[in-house]
Formats: structure tokens, sequence, C-alpha cells
């Protein structure tokens, strides 16, 4: 006998009709407007405190007083030291092998996984690095790299095996990934500096845990879509469990798992260049410089070895060798051993040749990379800054943004009474997801206003909240757009692909030296980085609505508008929606991050949580916290937007 399916529960809205909800909700706006003018200013009591900012300086002097008496924190500082240890093995491996070593060893590795336009890329955006004049920063930033994304894969990939193969493991892996999902990457430093001190051991650890989800994930992913025929073939034939992992399974999910090292490699460099800021002596370093002494040349120059960096490592990991249909494989390509070997002669010989010539530093080769940068960015300062009438220019765009919708937004946020926000908030929760949503956003909210951060929480969530609607406003015609056209979707990918592997701390460069600091760099640069995945995700949605009831709304006589209106957005709501989702998480990380370029608010705290741990460790971990709070709310909130399409199509 069948089993009848229960309906699911209706969201609160669904429960009123269409009439009475806008009733409502006019009437909800009318007295929300009211009770904003009559509780104005009502700052939050000072019973209301859990006193995070005084705990949390109490147990960072605890660590700094006991360390070297306690066995505990020993253990830690044994584990940094071993961090520190392979740090400084890696970057002897790469002077080792010196410049010529470095490109040869990247140009094989490109050319043995995706052929030679692939290592002809690869090893040129390595060459590069040199030219803009960074090579040895770069590498200790490669040789962090390196441990960072190593232990990354040792920790995630046994972890991703034990979710793909058990649904419980599963379960209890979910709410720790999405958690670390949702954390910016300033959140991550303020412990790591807490208990390994400043220097290369908290960055790499931080890193290390901002990295571990996507292999986590992704291999989880690989090995829950190996066909069933194949796993039951192989247990056919008598494979232990293991023999089946390892023979059928993982090689199944290779693809899945290399995508998830790509993934690894690219959140890597988006945390190892903001953790320059805790004594790493990589080039990140002089990223920061750059910025906040506005030298457009330094900036450039060392933000475009970032760059070449990140395109190099991305192409040979994303890469794969294809053959043409019908050509079979070479014999001498299918002997996969002597081919790694020829490619390790390579290496060796590019490496002893550099020695041999006394090349062994990179030569004084330099394009100008970074003059060129700054003679465009004097220009654009020139004639783009003021701009021509009727226009304006970026002085225009940045006072406008600044004093007529930021300052408006910010202080009816934090002029409005605590509880009335909190209010908002919930209720806000409870008609999108009922009363579990709603208590998770009314603990939040009263949580931040508890660590008495709350003007600065409401400063970091108007700033993110403008840049989400900039944002959504371009990410999602231009998605449309491109899941429509296809000449769009190819004209779009370079674009795209390029900007998804540049570290979020890149895209500060340009804008600051346009908009000079302030909060406006921020939401711009938080802008031009969410729009990638916002726009791929929309058009993916687009391009996913099954033909079957496209054609029927055709065959009804719906124009091309009406098709996209009434068919193609409806059914692509959830993935719109997921794309909606990663721009509010992109945006937050980045705002975050602007607070190195005068962005303030809750980034700037968080700062100074681990760079003057001795005085601002509380502050910044309250901060932190806070960060956390507003992050995990906009992701549950979109998520359940997202969601509710299910929902509504769920069967009676």
């Amino acid at each position: 006998m069948s089993q009848a399916v229960l309906p699911a529960a209706p969201a609160p809205v669904a429960l009123l009709g269409r009439t009475t909800t806008r009733v409502v909700g006019v009437a909800a706006v009318i007295v929300g407007i009211v009770v904003f003018k009559v509780t104005r200013q009502q700052n939050v009591p000072s019973w209301l405190d859990l006193h995070v900012q005084r705990h949390a300086q109490s147990v960072y002097h605890w660590i700094v007083q006991n360390t070297g008496r306690n066995w505990f924190l020993d253990a830690i500082k044994s584990i940094g030291n071993g961090i520190t240890w392979c740090q400084k093995r890696g970057l002897t491996f790469l002077r080792l092998l010196h410049w010529t070593g470095v490109v040869a060893l990247t140009f094989v590795i490109g050319y043995l996984r995706a052929g030679w336009r692939t290592a002809t890329i690869a090893a040129a955006s390595m060459f590069a690095i040199g030219l803009c004049g960074f090579w040895d920063l770069t590498m200790v930033t490669l040789s962090i790299m390196i441990v960072a994304v190593a232990f990354a894969m040792l920790i995630g990939v046994p972890l991703g095996i034990w979710s793909g193969l058990s649904e419980s493991a599963e379960r209890r892996l979910r709410p720790l990934l999405d958690t670390a999902q949702v954390m910016p990457a300033y959140v991550y430093l303020i412990p790591c500096v807490a208990f390994f001190g400043i220097g290369v051991p908290a960055a790499i650890v931080a890193t290390l845990v901002y990295a571990v989800p996507p292999a986590v994930r992704l291999t989880s992913l690989g090995l829950r879509q190996v066909p069933v025929v194949s796993t039951e073939v192989g247990m056919s034939f008598g494979s232990t469990g293991p023999q089946l992992l390892r023979k059928v399974q993982l090689p199944l999910a290779r693809r899945s798992v290399l995508l998830g090292l790509n993934q690894v490699i690219m959140m890597a460099f988006g945390l190892v260049v903001i953790a320059s800021q805790i004594g790493t002596g990589d080039v990140g370093v002089r990223v920061l410089a750059g910025l906040q002494k506005l030298d457009a040349n330094l900036a450039f120059s060392a933000g475009f070895c970032i760059v070449f960096a990140a395109i190099a490592l991305d192409r040979i990991t994303t890469g794969e060798r294809s053959l043409k249909p019908g050509r079979p494989m070479p014999k001498w390509m299918a002997d996969r051993r002597a081919l790694w070997a020829a490619g390790l002669a390579v290496v060796v010989v590019a490496a002893l040749s550099a020695k041999v010539l006394s090349v062994q530093q990179y030569p004084s080769w330099r394009v100008g990379i970074g003059s060129w940068a700054k003679s465009v960015i004097d220009w654009l300062d020139k004639h783009a800054r003021h701009g021509v009438p009727l226009i304006g220019g970026t002085d225009s765009f940045n006072t406008f943004l600044v004093r007529d919708i930021l300052i408006p937004f910010r202080s009816m946020l934090q002029s409005a009474a605590w509880w009335l926000v909190v209010g908002v908030v919930t209720l806000i929760g409870w008609v999108s997801k009922g009363w579990r949503l709603a208590l998770l956003c009314a603990l939040a909210f009263t949580g931040i206003a508890a660590m008495h951060n709350w003007d600065l929480a409401m400063d970091t969530l108007s700033q993110v909240l403008i840049a989400v609607i900039i944002s959504v406003c371009l990410a999602v015609p231009i998605g449309v757009w491109s899941g429509r056209s296809r000449w769009l979707e190819t004209a779009l990918r370079p674009f795209l692909d390029t900007a998804q592997v540049l570290p979020q701390f890149v895209y500060l460069v340009p804008v600051v030296f346009l908009f000079r600091v302030g909060p406006t760099p921020g939401m711009i640069a938080a802008v031009i980085y969410a729009l990638p995945p916002g726009i791929r995700l929309v058009s993916l949605g687009l391009k996913e609505v099954p033909l079957a009831p496209r054609e029927a709304a055709i065959s009804f006589g719906a124009t091309p508008r009406q098709e996209l209106i009434k068919v193609q957005l409806p059914l692509a709501f959830k993935s719109i929606m997921l794309g909606i989702n990663q721009v509010i998480l992109m945006v937050l990380a980045t705002v975050i991050i602007a607070g190195l370029i005068g962005g303030g608010a809750l980034g700037l705290e968080a700062l100074g949580g681990f760079t003057k741990p001795n005085i601002k460790m509380g502050d910044g971990v309250a901060a932190g916290v806070s960060i956390v709070l507003l992050a995990m709310v906009l992701d549950r909130l979109t998520q359940a937007w997202g969601n509710r399409s299910d929902q509504e199509d769920r069967p009676t």
C-alpha cells in the first residue's frame, strides 16, 4: 500500500488571501513608520551585555601568560613549529629550483594535464611574475599556499570520502561546512592569531580552515555521482569496500576531486593575501602598502603578481587533456610514467641551467606593468574623476552613493530602536520559513546587540545591502541575457573565468585609486567580485529549464517575453536565488575586507583584533562573531526564499 504524502506546512503568507495580504502589508508599513518615529534613538540597554570583549581579552592574556606552562598551549606551539618547518622547506624547494625550474615545472604539469595551450598559458603567467619585479616575495606566497593546500586536501578528501559513503556522516558535517562557508575570511584570523601568534603558522591554519569545505563537498559529490551500475559491477567481482573505493569510485570521481583541488587553491589564494597583514612577509604586504600609500605603481605591480600566480595554478588544475573523436592516443602518450619521468628531467635541467649560467636570481627584466597601470589610473583620475557635464565622474558617483544613499540608509538603521530592527528581521524570518528561522533571526540580532556592536553592525549591514542590490540589479539581467544568448555567453566566458580566479583583495586595487579611501571602493569592489557567480548561476538556471514547458508555451502563442516571464524565470527561480545567496556571501566578504581602506564598521574592528591583539583582541572577537551572525541570517533567509518554490510544488 502506497503511503500518502503529507502536505507541506504552508508558509504564513500563504494562509492569507492576496487582497488580505496587501491590506495587512500596507497596515504593517503604516504601523512600522509610526513605531519608528515614536521609538527613535532607543539604544541597547546596558543590562543586555554578554561581555564578549572582556572575556575574549582575558582569554588572550591567559594564553600569552601560560604559553610554555600549559600542555595544550605547548602542543599548539609544536604544531605551529611544524607548520613553519614545512613552509620553510617548501620555500627552500622553490628557491632550489630557481625561477627557471619553477617555470619549467609549471609548463610540464600543464602539458601533462591538458596539453600545449594550457601549459603555455600557465608557464607564461608564472614567467610574468618576475617581470612585475616581485619574484622572491611571490615564492613566499606560493610556499604558504603549497603547505595550506596540501594539508587542506589531506583533511578534506578523507572527510569527503566519509561524507560521500555515509549519510549520517554527511548530516554531521553539513552544519560545520555551512558555518565555515558563511564566515568571511577575517573571522578565521582572529582565533588563529590568539593561539599561534603573529606569523606564518596563523596564516596557514586560517587558510586551511577556510579552504577545507570545498574539498569535502566536491569529493563527497563526486562519490555520490558514481553510477550505481559501476559500483554493482565491482561488487559482483568480489571487490571489498576499500578495493571498490580505490579501483572504481575514486577513479570515476577524479574530475570532481580535481575541481575540489582547484577551488581549494582559489580560496587559499583569497585568504593568504589577506593574511599578509599578520607578518607573513609575502607579496600581499606590498599590495597593502601600495593601497595605504596610494602608490599605484607598487599596488598594481604586486597585485599583478597575485593575478598571474592565480591564473597559472587555475589553468594547471582545471585543464583536462582531450583527443579529437575517433583519434587514438599516441603510444608515447599512453605511458604516463615515462612522460612524468621526462617532465622531471626537463625541470632538473632547467634548474641546473640557471646555476650553470649564473642566473639563479630572476633577471632585471621589467615590463613596467605597474607604471602602465599607473598611467591609466592617472588618465582616469584626470578625465573620469570630475567627468563631463551632464554625466559626471567618479567623484560625483562617490558623493551620490555615500551622501544620498549610504548615509541616509545607515542613519535610518542606526537611529531605529534596536528591538524594532530585531522584530522586523524576526518577522521576515517567520514569513520566509516559519518559527525556526524567526527564532534564529531573533537570537542572532539580539546577540549582536548584546555585544554592543549595534551601530557598527548596522553600518556593515547598510553597506552590504546596498552592494547586494547593485549586484543583483546587474547580475540578474546580464545572467538572463546570457542564458538566452549563446554569443553573449561566449563573449562573457573569458571575463567571468578571469574574474573568478582573482582573490577579492585584488579588486580593491583599481577601485581605491578611482574612488579614494572610504566605503565606496569597498562596495564597488564587492559588486565586481560578486557579479561572476551571480551571472553564472542565473544563466545556468535558465539553460537548465526543460524544453517541454517552453515548447508548450510557444505552442499556445506565447511571445519570447511571455515565455521568459511566465515559464523560464519561475522554473529557474531556485537557481536565481542560489545566485543571489552567493552574491550576498561574496559581498559580505569583500565589504568586510574594505575596512582596510576606510570602509570602517565591523571590518575595521576585526582588523584590529589580529593586528593589535594585546589591546584589541576582545573587540576583534566581538566584531567577528557579529559578522558571522549577520552572514548566517542573510544566508538562511536567501536559502529559505530559494526553497519556497519547492515547497509550493510539493504534492499534497
